[in-house]
């Protein structure tokens, strides 16, 4: 009952898998992955079990505790990582099962790290991200396209259902430590990610309108984005904030909401703003404030919050 609350070492217990937690915020491959190579990296401790348990063994364990939701929150999940109907069958895409073309893709894209090609509704055509992009590749592996894939029949731009999924997994990495955490009032309904600058007036803007989203039932949780990297204006502020033994304090500090000073960013947590800032690259980020809801959507910009609450709750 307790999982919002630090312990004396400012650490999260860990979150209930009933559905009241956030379990349900996360696509299938991320609960899988999560299973497999345990909580550390996230901030806990439970071990990886990805050398005890097969993969349907795995998926059973989410089954059963899935089976402790209630229809409306599974139903929001379901909803929520539904992945575009891409052929007459409605079937997901497949993963490609030929080596020789991943071996291709990433030799001809270098350093780019593309993620493994997966198939498409277009015949003889496979996606593939590396950084912000979606790319299309023919089977030989010789020519890509990158742009917009569109299912004109559905009305689906395919394209950015790929690029929520890639936020998605992209985001459900960052441990909750490595935030700076406004937590939502009574039950948590959404999580908004929001990437900030301490030196963008929009974001200062936004930030004293977080109170009216926590009183809506949402969560911020704030990673740091220098708008021009090292040499940007609020790049040693926010080190200083993430260097705070309280950051959502700093914060307030830092944007003009409260007075005090700011502790020198000197520390090891001064490295997450420039994570921060190679993670924001990757994900699509090109400034600030961007706001990323639950289901991986990304708001560009300042919103309203009587016009952000309604687009971060309906999912």
């Amino acid at each position: 009952p307790n999982w919002k609350q630090t312990d004396a070492n400012g650490n999260y217990p860990p979150p209930p898998l009933n559905g009241s937690a956030h379990a349900w915020h996360h696509p299938l491959e991320v609960l899988q992955r999560t299973i497999v190579e345990g909580g550390v990296k996230l901030g806990g401790k439970m071990p990886g079990f990805g050398n005890s348990l097969d993969d349907a063994e795995i998926d059973s364990l989410i089954a059963y505790f899935q089976s402790l939701w209630s229809d409306d929150i599974y139903q929001k999940w379901a909803a929520r990582f539904e992945v575009a109907p891409l052929a007459s069958t409605g079937e997901k895409p497949a993963k490609v099962s030929n080596p020789k073309l991943t071996e291709l893709l990433q030799l001809r894209l270098g350093d780019a790290n593309p993620s493994k090609p997966v198939e498409t509704p277009l015949k003889g055509m496979y996606e593939t991200r590396f950084g912000s992009n979606v790319g299309y590749l023919s089977a030989d592996g010789r020519y890509i396209i990158v742009g917009n894939l569109i299912d004109l029949k559905e009305g689906r731009n395919l394209t950015n259902l790929s690029r929520q999924r890639g936020a998605l997994s992209e985001l459900a990495g960052i441990p909750i430590a490595q935030k700076a955490v406004f937590p939502a009032q009574g039950d948590e309904k959404a999580v908004l990610t929001i990437f900030t600058d301490t030196s963008c007036p929009y974001c200062k803007q936004l930030h004293s309108e977080v109170p009216m989203l926590q009183q809506a039932g949402i969560s911020v949780h704030y990673l740091p984005y220098p708008r021009g990297g090292n040499q940007g204006p609020g790049y040693q502020e926010l080190k200083q904030v993430w260097c705070a033994k309280d950051r959502a304090a700093a914060m307030n500090i830092a944007k003009g909401i409260s007075a005090g000073s700011l502790s020198k960013g000197n520390c090891a947590g001064a490295t997450i703003v420039d994570e921060g800032y190679a993670l924001g690259n990757r994900v699509g980020v090109t400034g600030t404030p961007a706001l990323f809801k639950s289901s991986g959507e990304m708001i560009s910009g300042y919103v309203p919050f009587a016009q952000l609450i309604p687009q971060v709750l309906n999912n």
